[in-house]
C-alpha cells in the first residue's frame, strides 16, 4: 500500500502518478431587471473581475434613467464571492431587506416611493421638557418622548414632513398604520415596521408586495436572490452552477 502523498513506490522505485484534482464548480452569475409588474426585463451577465452600472459608462449603461451617476455602481467577483459597491453615486443603491435589519443613524430608507431618512435624536433634544411664558405653562399637545425620528426626502432635495417615533413599533403603509402615506400606489397597507429594541431600532418588511429598502453603506456581500435599485431599476442577483440549470 503506498503511503499517502509518496511520489515514488517504497517497493520498485516506479513514479506515481499523480492524482487528479477534483473538478471545480465555476459558477454563472447575471442581474435581471424587475419590471413593476414584477415581470424580467432584461438580463446581464456579471463578468468575472468587475461589471460597473451606470447612466453613461460601464459594462450595463442606462442611459434612460435619470437618476443614475455616470458610473454609478460596481459588482466584483472574487472567486464565486460577488460583492456589490456604490461608487459614489449621487442616488446610492438601495438594497432589499430579507430579515429584521438594525438602524443607524442617517441610515435611508426605501419603502414604496417614500424615502425616509432615520435620525437619532440628540440629548438636547431628548431632554426638552414643558415650555412656560410669564410663569404660565404653555398650553398644547402632551409630550412624548423623542429618541428618533423619519424625515421625509423629495426630489426637491428638501425634507416635507418629519415623524418622531415615540412607540415600542412605528408602522408604515397605506392603510391601517400610524405612519400612511394614502396616495402611494407601491405601498401596501402595512408594509414595513421600525420597531424599538435594545436600545436601538430595526426595520422589518411585513410581507410587502414591493419590499421594503435600505441604501448601502460600504460594500454588500451579494446571496442568490438578493434584490437592489439603482435609480429607477430593480435588479435581482442570480447565481448559478456550472453556468446552467434554473437560479
Amino acid at each position: 500500500m503506498l503511503e499517502r502523498g509518496a511520489r515514488f513506490c517504497k517497493y520498485c522505485g516506479s513514479q506515481v502518478a499523480a492524482e487528479a484534482p477534483a473538478p471545480s464548480s465555476h459558477m454563472s452569475a447575471r442581474v435581471v431587471v424587475i419590471l413593476r409588474d414584477g415581470s424580467e426585463g432584461g438580463v446581464y451577465p456579471v463578468a468575472d473581475g468587475q461589471t460597473d452600472v451606470g447612466g453613461r459608462e460601464g459594462d450595463i449603461v442606462l442611459s434612460e434613467d435619470p437618476y443614475l451617476s455616470p458610473r454609478h455602481a460596481r459588482i466584483t467577483r472574487t472567486g464565486d464571492t460577488f460583492a456589490l459597491q456604490d461608487l459614489g453615486s449621487v442616488n446610492g443603491i438601495y438594497l432589499r431587506i430579507r430579515r429584521p435589519t438594525p438602524l443607524s443613524d442617517a441610515d435611508m430608507i426605501l419603502v414604496g416611493q417614500q424615502v425616509l431618512r432615520f435620525e437619532v435624536t440628540s440629548e438636547v433634544e431628548r431632554q426638552v421638557g414643558p415650555a412656560s411664558q410669564h410663569g404660565v405653562m404653555v398650553f398644547g399637545t402632551p409630550e412624548a418622548p423623542r429618541t428618533a425620528r423619519l424625515s421625509q426626502y423629495t426630489t426637491e432635495g428638501l425634507i416635507r414632513d418629519v415623524y418622531y417615533l415615540h412607540r415600542e413599533e412605528t408602522i408604515m403603509g397605506r392603510e391601517q398604520a400610524d405612519i400612511v402615506f394614502s396616495d402611494d400606489p407601491f405601498l401596501s397597507r402595512r408594509h414595513a415596521a421600525i420597531v424599538s429594541q435594545a436600545g436601538g431600532y430595526v426595520v422589518s418588511d411585513l410581507g410587502s408586495s414591493n419590499g421594503t429598502f435600505v441604501r448601502c453603506r460600504g460594500g454588500h456581500s451579494l446571496a442568490s436572490g438578493d434584490q437592489f435599485r439603482v435609480g429607477r431599476h430593480l435588479f435581482r442577483f442570480d447565481l448559478t452552477a456550472g453556468g446552467a440549470g434554473t437560479p
